[in-house]
């Protein structure tokens, strides 16, 4: 009898499927919770910045932003659009 192996999936982290508009400072970006912690996006320069206690009088939360963004914060997250098209699997044995 054959065995077969199981399946193992990547234990990376992934950010909330809720994702929200804010300011962070001067810079506009994105919020998105990642296991316990929040991270801030910037939309200009994907600086990311964990947000601390002392970042919450400079941040402020506009509202929820659709599924399309929420993937753009995935990819920004996984190291931009070319890292994840080189990182994927082709599905050929």
């Amino acid at each position: 009898m054959a065995t077969v192996a199981g399946i193992t999936t990547p234990t990376q982290p992934t950010i909330a499927r809720k994702v929200f508009r804010a300011v962070l400072d001067d810079a506009a970006g994105m919020l998105g919770k990642i296991d316990d912690r929040i991270l801030f996006i910037a939309d200009d320069t994907n600086e990311m910045v964990w947000i601390e206690p002392e970042h919450v009088n400079f941040l402020v939360v506009l509202g929820e932003i659709g599924l399309s963004d929420s993937q753009l914060a995935q990819d920004t997250l996984a190291g931009g659009y070319a890292a994840v098209a080189c990182s994927r699997e082709m599905g050929v044995a």
